[in-house]
């Protein structure tokens, strides 16, 4: 089982628990896997949010025995630094300083750190220094909010 279709399974339960799913990162060995399951709500997440949330998820994910019985389940909040998981996600912090890892036209990986000024439908700007940045949802590898001083 992937990320993309664990979330279809609990995105509608954890909805129904007041929360909403920031993102999903599954690793390790099929006979070992990590789920981490990243949630969020417009008032913050609290330690009983995550409680719940982990002890309804793995009700739902024994019972589907899609993945194997060893896997560990780790439920949080996206935390200061979130890391963002889809497009949409961008938009609201706009103005803020983000951290992305993406691939160059040259096939080589780079990462920045800048101001977050636009997201457009396929590319995000960014503002690093005095440049302006362009670069395509599709060449990016890992972003997040970058909360360090630039």
């Amino acid at each position: 089982m992937n990320s993309v279709n664990i979330e279809k399974i609990i995105k509608k339960d954890i909805h129904s628990l007041g929360c909403d799913i920031w993102g999903i990162e599954l690793s390790g060995r099929m006979s070992n896997q990590t789920l981490r399951v990243f949630i969020d709500k417009n008032e913050g997440i609290s330690i009983e949010d995550c409680e719940r949330v982990s002890s309804h998820i793995s009700k739902v994910l024994d019972a589907e025995g899609e993945l194997s019985e060893d896997y560990m389940l780790e439920v949080s909040s996206p935390g200061i630094d979130r890391k963002f998981f889809r497009i949409e996600q961008y938009s609201n912090y706009i103005g803020h300083n983000i951290k992305v890892k993406y691939l160059t036209e040259e096939n080589k990986y780079q990462t920045i750190i800048g101001e977050l000024l636009e997201v457009k439908e396929f590319l995000l700007r960014i503002k690093q220094h005095d440049k302006d940045i362009q670069i395509a949802f599709s060449s990016i590898k890992k972003a997040s909010l970058n909360t360090t001083e630039v």
